[in-house]
């Protein structure tokens, strides 16, 4: 199991510009870094691709998809400003190595409303034929996307890995799987290991913390589920710490972060990644197992 951490719990627009983020990040023990692209214009990608290598850091780019990026819209100018979008995260995944761009990239986040079922299927229909559309772009920049389900007050499409498996099923590409995200999966999912069942061996990637966006292990997240659906599928891959800073940034608003949930963010990386290896090992784990 390869463990590691988004730059996204220390601050909302990590460029590149400064790279000691990374260093600090390999020094705390993580085998890879999730990177946020959110404006792929700013980002100093040679400065990454050059502290990934530096570092033995490996990537994986988390994908803004906000706004007028809308790949379920009717609107081909958002669809396409959807496309053009990706199509640079793809570049610049390519160049820093990384296999994965994951995200709810089927429509924006904060689109959460309630359609018609027959807008509800168009809706899904155009966001399946982009998407198909999309990953042919991928595949051409040897990059694989992760969808992820995302909880309903952030979006009314993909909600479960049930929703997810079916979308990705009607995209019909080998390069799509899905994304899970423990924060999330607490909010939409009655049972963890049959969420993870049904993912199976799409799963490409799966993002943690605990139930109240904090360090993981310090909340009430059925972590002993977790780790027994994750082992029936078989899963050995990536396991990223995904939480943010309260630091005044439209994306401490847009998460609803008020408060820190550990004495520094440094603090939340190294208690979570100390807590998730002993927790892989069977050594301990948080709520939901009897033996704590």
């Amino acid at each position: 199991m390869q463990f590691g951490v988004s730059t996204w719990l220390w601050n909302s627009s990590f460029n590149g510009r400064d790279v000691s983020l990374l260093r600090k990040i390999a020094a705390f023990g993580f085998d890879f870094v999730e990177i946020p692209v959110e404006d792929p214009a700013a980002v100093d990608g040679d400065a990454i691709r050059d502290a990934l290598r530096e570092t033995g850091l490996q990537a994986v780019v988390c994908a803004a998809v906000a706004g007028d990026r809308d790949l379920s819209s009717a609107d081909p100018r958002k669809v396409q400003m959807a496309v053009s979008y990706l199509t640079d995260c793809f570049a610049l995944a390519r160049d820093w190595g990384c296999p994965l761009v994951a995200g709810p990239l089927y429509a924006p986040v904060g689109k959460a409303h309630l359609p018609t079922a027959s807008e509800r299927q168009e809706e899904w229909d155009r966001s399946a034929t982009n998407l198909r559309r999309v990953a042919g772009i991928a595949a051409d920049h040897g990059v694989h996307l992760a969808l992820e389900p995302i909880n309903r007050f952030e979006t009314d499409m993909i909600n479960t890995a049930e929703d997810a498996k079916r979308l990705i099923d009607d995209i019909g590409s080998d390069v799509v799987g899905i994304s899970l995200d423990s924060f999330h999966m607490n909010i939409e999912e009655v049972d963890w290991c049959r969420a993870l069942a049904t993912a199976g061996d799409r799963l490409f990637h799966l993002q943690v913390s605990d139930s109240h966006r904090g360090v993981p292990g310090e909340g009430n997240s059925d972590w002993a589920g977790l780790r027994e659906g994750l082992r029936r599928i078989g899963y050995d891959g990536r396991i990223s710490i995904e939480s943010f800073s309260p630091d005044g940034s439209s994306l401490a608003d847009a998460v609803c972060i008020w408060r820190p949930f550990a004495e520094s963010q440094d603090a939340f990386a190294e208690r979570g990644l100390h807590f998730l290896k002993q927790w892989h090992a069977g050594d301990l784990v948080g709520a939901g197992d009897e033996s704590k």
